[in-house]
């Protein structure tokens, strides 16, 4: 009589090939809590929301094939990524507030085919502020319809995929291009008022941390976003795209004593990049600090970019509760 197969036999069939392929991928829940430790590890984090799919199927496949260890750690597993999901909830209040204005971040690709589809939405959602990304030269007369629209608006063209063109109509102390990292990779720092007060607003686009190289910009552009930040004691956004989910170690470092929240009363895990492949992402954010909240987060429609636009509707506390 055949001795009964136990969970860590494995055997060339295809049960045994699809038990290694669960075991790879739940590594990946695991691999990704140690994000801190190497930059490396970090990249798994931001696949939270795969890795909750994966676990169910992963439980199904257990349950079907009595499989009780590899359900527990499914079971396990997949309590543990949607701890990191249920963080990104909505947790704002609007008990005592009143509209304040509204704000754009949108990473148009700078290799766009069709800038006019663009320029068009913007238009035709008529934020207060606009912050779009990845704008090159080959922007330039493109956005003249912009300049013409809003009263204010500063640009960086020359720096290819991490160029930046930004307008608002709120009135305007400064717009400065800071370098919080790397000479490479500007950001820019807006001091606006709202309603006679002072409000500082951020556009920011770090490298993708994918080489030991830009995953140390990465994070030093985060740490001292953060440190300025921390200095600012009037309401404050930061925005743009942050090559980040909620729930990597590099977003933990931007919110670590900055004051930073996302503070919206939408959940900021629906994906905001890559929409038309399995790996899609969350990771175009609008941060806030002081009395703001986000009353309404909006991901614009299919562009022709290979990120979405997202739209917030700001609102103002005037007695916290």
């Amino acid at each position: 009589m055949a001795s009964k197969r136990s969970f860590v036999s494995f055997s060339a069939s295809f049960t045994g090939l699809i038990e290694t392929a669960c075991i790879l991928a739940l590594a990946g829940t695991w691999l990704a809590s140690l994000g801190s430790l190497h930059w490396l590890l970090d990249l798994f984090s931001h696949f939270r929301l795969q890795y909750l799919v994966l676990c169910l199927l992963v439980l199904v496949f257990a349950i079907w094939q009595r499989r009780k260890l590899l359900g527990l750690i499914a079971v396990v597993s997949l309590f543990w990524n949607a701890s990191f999901v249920w963080r990104a909830r909505p947790t704002a209040w609007f008990d005592h507030g009143k509209p304040a204005f509204t704000l754009m971040t949108f990473n148009v690709l700078y290799k766009h085919k069709a800038p006019k589809r663009v320029i068009e939405h913007v238009m035709k959602a008529d934020p207060d502020v606009v912050c779009l990304l990845e704008t090159d030269w080959r922007w330039h007369e493109h956005l003249q319809p912009l300049r013409d629209k809003y009263p204010h608006h500063a640009e960086e063209l020359e720096y290819g995929a991490f160029g930046f063109a930004c307008f608002t109509r709120l009135p305007t102390k400064s717009m400065t291009t800071r370098y919080f990292a790397h000479g490479l990779y500007p950001s820019l720092v807006m001091e606006l008022e709202d309603e006679g007060k002072p409000l500082s607003v951020i556009a920011t686009h770090p490298p993708p941390p994918m080489s030991s190289q830009t995953a140390a910009i990465w994070q030093k552009q985060f740490i001292e976003i953060a440190k300025f930040a921390s200095t600012i004691n009037h309401d404050l956004i930061v925005a743009g795209d942050f090559n980040a989910t909620p729930w990597c170690h590099g977003m933990r470092l931007l919110q670590t004593g900055s004051g930073l929240e996302f503070r919206t009363a939408g959940a900021v895990w629906p994906p905001t990049w890559g929409l038309n492949l399995p790996m899609m992402i969350p990771i175009d954010h609008v941060l806030v600090k002081g009395e703001l909240s986000i009353m309404q987060r909006t991901i614009g429609p299919d562009l022709g970019s290979d990120h979405r636009p997202v739209l917030v509707r700001l609102l103002r506390l005037v007695d916290r509760p």
